[in-house]
């Protein structure tokens, strides 16, 4: 497993990549490097970049407690939007559904999308 973290548009954007096979618990080890950073406060949106990755798409209860974790941290930071970049599977693409839905709970803004133009193009508009 790999995580790639690019800041962008002077630390207000941060594409991550993940590529490799990928568990539950990297990502949330890598989501409380990403809110205890000096940068949190100001990021403005997150594309995270799932298309190189080579496990089975996640449990519906391990979206159900990572996004539980996630929404929990949300009320520390104003919003923030979320894109998710899908590989192009079904259930990749549920998977990542079901955890753009639960962030409606929350207020940040989730979509999900199978090209890095498409989610640098929502992610940027104000």
């Amino acid at each position: 497993m790999n995580i790639n973290s690019d800041w962008l548009d002077d630390n207000r954007g941060l594409i991550r990549n993940y590529s490799g096979e990928l568990c539950i618990s990297d990502i949330l080890e890598a989501t409380l490097e990403l809110h205890d950073s000096p940068l949190f406060p100001a990021l403005q949106y997150i594309i995270e970049d799932h298309t190189n990755t080579t496990n089975r798409p996640f449990s519906r209860d391990d979206v159900h407690v990572f996004s539980n974790f996630v929404r929990m941290r949300a009320n520390t930071k104003d919003d923030l939007k979320v894109a998710i970049i899908s590989r192009d599977s079904p259930d990749s693409i549920n998977t990542a559904n079901g955890f753009s839905e639960q962030m409606k709970l929350c207020h940040y803004q989730c979509q999900v999308f199978l090209s890095l133009s498409s989610a640098q193009t929502w992610a940027r508009k104000s």
